[in-house]
């Protein structure tokens, strides 16, 4: 703890204003609510938080997702959250939003990777109905013929759109020539021929494949006991067969191959180039995980909205903003069970896009052996109050604690990790980002005007320094 003095007669004498200040962030972390979290009879694990609240969010993590999906069914798991609300063999469409608008509560998914979450926001006296709505939802879907064609459409739609989304694409293509000709390098909406080819069978089969209680984290956070989830667990999943043991075949995520490689699609039409650069990174549950996330506090983002200049506190940012290298950029990571990417994206015109991809690794360089502690001061700060910013709510914290206990089989809590962060040193940072970064082969993804984008061979020069 770092402790201010205030000199009197030569004499140091402790700020009490500051003492009273650390006592009260001490006391702050350690009168958090703790996470408690149990594994039933059978398989499935329940996580909760309880706040003094009235208030509850709820959510279902799953171990599914793209990366999970054969090559003709790929796609599937996010195309089923088209169709999970949309009718259960209990409750018939009308009478589903008829019950979910009487509760008013906000049911949610999304799907990524290597992982499906369904979760719902309500009051914590509706909990009971809403726990009903949801498990009802998902694992007693009606699978309709005719809504499924209905939804082909509206999915069909939203992939016009979502590739009008240079962003979302660039991400795609990142991972496709990073994990190429692994499941991983799949994209999560799937290929539009895979869509139309979609039956209710299929989806029967892959929901009762991998939704089981085995792969599945329970969570809820907010005004509710413990005791009241681990029922519902019990009641919902009291006649869970786990389909995986039937199975002739195990379920895999598929290999991890990372291939240090370029692809770029030129587009002059564009006035700006949309580029990102990677590296392979720690997995979630790897240690070098919380250090990574400090290196990407350091870097930091920006972008033309904000102050810059020559006093600037992240040197990327000074040097854009004086040389008007790019319009903004920001740092980027995917951390998956077993493997991950790091790196940083940005936005910048076809003149000075090779320039902001050499400062960008000369960045990287600096990580690996000229940062120095009173440069990861602000870093900390920012990463530690992110940290708080999120777990605040109800949704981050539910979050938080699905993807943690999924991947890993425990949650850190808050003040542990902060204490972590305080701990990492420079050279700590030096020595972990030499692993992951210095002199490794780098992923790259352009968009847009690309012409003055440097050749892969080029940017792979610049990965390392050649020091005498």
């Amino acid at each position: 703890m770092i402790r201010c003095y205030k000199i009197l007669k030569n004499i140091r004498i402790p700020c009490i204003t500051c003492d009273r200040k650390n006592y009260t962030y001490l006391r702050f972390l350690n009168e958090l609510p703790r996470t408690k979290c149990s594994v039933l009879s059978n398989g499935l694990t329940v996580a909760t938080e309880e706040r003094q609240c009235n208030n509850v969010c709820m959510g279902i993590y799953i171990d599914a997702g793209s990366r999970y999906e054969n090559e003709t069914l790929n796609g599937i798991t996010h195309f089923f959250e088209h169709i999970a609300f949309k009718g259960s063999k209990k409750r018939p469409k009308t009478v589903l939003e008829s019950e979910i608008s009487k509760t008013g509560a906000k049911f949610k998914c999304f799907t990524t990777r290597d992982t499906t979450a369904y979760y719902v926001e309500c009051l914590s006296s509706e909990i009971n109905l809403v726990a009903d709505i949801l498990f009802d939802c998902i694992f007693n879907n009606a699978l309709t013929d005719s809504e499924i064609e209905f939804q082909k459409h509206i999915v069909y739609k939203e992939m016009l759109e979502y590739d009008r989304s240079s962003v979302k694409v660039l991400y795609d293509y990142l991972h496709s020539t990073a994990f190429q000709g692994t499941p991983l390098g799949q994209t999560v909406m799937g290929p539009s021929y895979n869509l139309y080819n979609i039956k209710s069978k299929p989806i029967s089969d892959y929901i009762n494949k991998l939704f089981i209680a085995e792969r599945i984290v329970l969570v809820a956070v907010g005004g509710v006991k413990h005791t009241l989830m681990l029922n519902l667990g019990e009641h919902y999943f009291s006649k869970t067969e786990s389909e995986s043991a039937k199975c002739k075949k195990p379920i895999t995520m598929g290999p991890n191959r990372y291939t240090g490689s370029q692809v770029v699609y030129r587009d002059d039409s564009m006035n700006i180039a949309h580029v990102a650069i990677a590296v392979e990174g720690p997995s979630f549950e790897d240690d070098d995980k919380i250090v990574m996330e400090l290196a990407s506090s350091v870097l930091g983002g920006w972008d033309k909205s904000q102050p810059g200049g020559t006093n600037h506190g992240m040197n990327i940012a000074h040097v854009a903003s004086s040389g008007n290298l790019c319009e903004s950029y920001k740092t980027f990571a995917y951390y998956y069970q077993d493997v991950g990417l790091w790196g940083v994206e940005f936005i910048s015109s076809r003149e000075e896009v090779d320039n902001m991809l050499l400062t960008v690794q000369e960045e990287w360089m600096r990580l690996c052996y000229m940062i120095t502690d009173s440069e990861l001061i602000r870093a900390k700060n920012e990463m530690k109050s992110e940290l708080i910013r999120q777990l605040q709510t109800a949704i981050g914290a539910c979050h938080d604690i699905g993807f943690s206990i999924l991947r890993t089989g425990r949650r850190i809590d808050l003040q542990e990790r902060i204490n972590i962060i305080d701990k990492i040193t420079a050279n700590d940072l030096q020595n972990v980002c030499n692993v992951y970064i210095y002199d490794r082969c780098p992923v790259v993804a352009g968009i847009g005007s690309t012409e003055n984008l440097l050749s892969y061979s080029r940017i792979r020069s610049y990965m390392y320094w050649v020091r005498v």
